[in-house]
């Protein structure tokens, strides 16, 4: 095995605890897509976590590493931090690196506006191409339609938004439909109306008046209880 190259970062806290980290690369073949990028983390001088670009992410050899490793390799963004150092440190490269397909994060709400407008935003996917479409009671809607660029987060994920201004009625189902290439199909995302301020105000005028009765009622027993109490004596 071939050792490419290797570097390494110190640091030292206030209270003397050490820390330690080699990032090292190896390459077994000619092949670059066998080259192996590593990095030990160690702490007071012992290893507690190792990430391996061949396992695809990292392993905890202590209590506090099997913590950490967990939550790096739950972070989305650490992920595609790891694979873009390989491909871009290890490996060289100057372009956009093939990184696996991203499912975007998907989220409709109402814009506050004049107009009453919704919102259906893909956030943190990839690759760049994807696709938004609205549907009303299951028919395709163009009209009163808007979308934005879509745009670079920095870590090649991308986020895409799109506008619908409309007054649903509330009969009416609005869905926002997402294709993308991490997906084996396209989703369907509802949008659920939140309640207007006319319902609130019924329930919350109704939720008063229950419970200034209950206050009414339980006064009202006491104070029988009391008179009836002195009636018997």
């Amino acid at each position: 095995m071939f050792h490419l190259f290797s570097l390494s970062v110190y640091s030292k806290d206030q209270h003397g605890y050490f820390m330690f980290s080699d990032f090292l690369c190896y390459i077994p073949s000619r092949n670059p897509k066998e080259v192996q990028y590593l990095i030990d983390w160690y702490f007071n001088m012992e290893l507690t976590m190792q990430y391996n670009s061949s396992v695809g992410g990292w392993t905890g050899f202590t209590p506090a590493g099997l913590i950490t490793a967990a939550k790096f390799n739950a972070d989305k963004h650490d992920v595609v931090q790891r694979i873009l150092e390989r491909e871009l440190v290890v490996l060289g490269q100057d372009t956009e690196p093939h990184l696996a397909s991203v499912e975007p994060n998907v989220s409709l709400q109402t814009v506050e506006d004049n107009d009453p407008t919704l919102e259906c935003s893909a956030l943190d996917f990839y690759p760049k191409p994807i696709r938004l479409t609205w549907f009303s009671n299951g028919q395709e809607v163009t009209q009163g339609v808007t979308f934005s660029d879509v745009l670079p987060n920095g870590d090649w994920t991308y986020q895409a938004h799109t506008y619908l201004t409309l007054t649903p009625g509330k009969q009416d189902h609005i869905s926002c439909m997402v294709q993308h290439a991490s997906l084996k199909e396209p989703k369907i995302y509802n949008w659920e109306p939140s309640m207007n301020q006319t319902d609130r105000d019924y329930i919350i005028g109704g939720v008063c008046a229950l419970v200034l009765g209950a206050v009414f009622l339980c006064v009202g027993l006491i104070h029988y209880k009391q008179k009836w109490n002195t009636f018997a004596i």
